[in-house]
């Protein structure tokens, strides 16, 4: 048995305590973890991650092992370290006051979030996952971005009350009297009951603030549905500070290239976006138009074997959508087959395409190409494409002179 010394209300350091190796054993894949009769590293439980720290040596205090994680075995409080240490070894134990501080925020804030969506919309949560970076919390009913805004608001005036924390050890037959926000089920034993920032009350392993104050900032960084409810991502303390601070250098940048306020950047996005949006349009009817001229010309000059007409050209800078759009205009004609190739941004594209009245495989026509560029396509009997690499690329005439030597043969038999 382990005795946790990582809550404040134990009377302890629950930083720092001594304490005795009871057992050391190898890891699989490398490591050891280390039994100890107390610890105040807090193991991973309750969507909240494991502190870190490490052991020394008494009475020199110098460091025997890094501890990079902990977990809870019943009773036990498991300690992983790249070093063994002997049984009986008395050692000092130290948590990484950062990380802890860090976790404490995160989850404290994660309880005032909780606590406020359930008073204010009747959300409840039915998960929460603290990672490295990012913490996610997840209510059982859908909030629209008004709500949100409010809940981040409210969550806020919350920190700002700076209402002390409140820790209460019961008898878990006692939780059945309690009007609390959430109870863990099967609870034996006692059970720690929180109440924080004077708006949330539940059953928690965790470690937290002292005060709601000590959380300082509360900011949800982004949502999406997620099983019928919602997935809220958020930050608090430092990392919702460090959030804030790299969103507005980006606000800030994007306001110096649209040479506008921060506060009137989104109209300047919206301005933009309808002017691109407009001359995308435009530069698709110019490019539909000059396919047609371009389709008149290939025609006009294509090979002729008996019924069929061979529409073969290599062009700069068409990508696939346009070059399908030129096979389609080619193949409108009756007895055409459209070999086209385009080299853009290094890579060879290819288009093959035939009229309807044509029996050639352009499917068979993608496989030769695809083995005279070293690429990759396919298709349908009508319509095949793919792409080749750069070394392809340098070479269209030569490839496309190929493919035309392959039909010529092929259609004179």
């Amino acid at each position: 048995m382990t005795k946790r010394l990582y809550y404040p209300d134990t009377g302890t350091d629950e930083l720092n305590c001594q304490a005795r190796v009871l057992a050391c054993q190898p890891v699989e894949g490398g490591g050891y973890d280390i039994l100890l009769d107390q610890t105040v590293i807090y193991p991973e439980g309750g969507g909240q991650k494991s502190d870190t720290g490490c052991l020394l040596q008494l009475p020199e205090k110098t460091v025997l092992a890094q501890i990079t994680h902990a977990r809870e075995e019943g009773e036990e409080v498991w300690h992983r370290s790249e070093r063994p240490i002997l049984p009986d070894t008395q050692v000092l134990v130290k948590a990484d006051a950062e990380r802890r501080r860090d976790h404490s925020v995160q989850h404290s804030g994660e309880h005032i979030l909780s606590g406020l969506a359930c008073r204010l919309f009747g959300a409840k949560n039915v998960g929460f996952h603290m990672a490295e970076d990012y913490s996610t919390l997840d209510l059982d009913i859908f909030l629209s971005e008004e709500q949100l805004l409010a809940l981040q608001r409210a969550a806020n005036q919350a920190v700002q009350s700076d209402v002390p924390t409140r820790i209460q050890v019961v008898e878990a037959e006692a939780l059945d009297e309690m009007e609390l926000r959430k109870k863990a089920k099967g609870l034996t034993g006692t059970v720690r009951v929180l109440y924080i920032g004077g708006v949330d009350s539940c059953t928690c392993c965790g470690t937290h603030v002292s005060r709601a104050g000590e959380i300082g900032f509360i900011r949800i960084d982004a949502s999406a549905k997620y099983k019928g409810g919602i997935r809220i991502w958020f930050s608090c303390g430092m990392r919702a500070v460090e959030a804030a601070l790299q969103e507005k250098c980006i606000l800030d940048k994007l306001a110096h290239r649209f040479s506008t306020k921060v506060a009137e950047l989104p109209e300047a996005v919206y301005r933009q976006g309808d002017a691109l949006a407009a001359c995308k349009r435009e530069m698709r009817r110019r490019t539909a138009a000059l396919l047609e001229y371009q389709a008149k010309d290939l025609l006009a000059s294509a090979e002729k074997f008996g019924g069929v007409r061979l529409a073969a050209t290599s062009l700069e800078n068409m990508d696939m959508g346009d070059l399908k759009l030129l096979a389609e205009k080619l193949c409108r004609e009756e007895g055409v087959i459209a070999l086209l190739l385009s080299q853009q941004a290094g890579s060879l594209h290819y288009q093959l395409a035939r009229s309807a009245d044509v029996q050639e495989s352009m499917k068979e026509f993608c496989l030769i190409m695809n083995g005279l560029t070293g690429g990759r396509g396919g298709g349908r009997d009508d319509l095949a494409q793919g792409s080749a690499p750069a070394a392809a690329s340098s070479r269209p005439e030569e490839i496309l002179e190929s493919m035309l030597a392959y039909c010529r043969q092929r259609f004179r038999g």
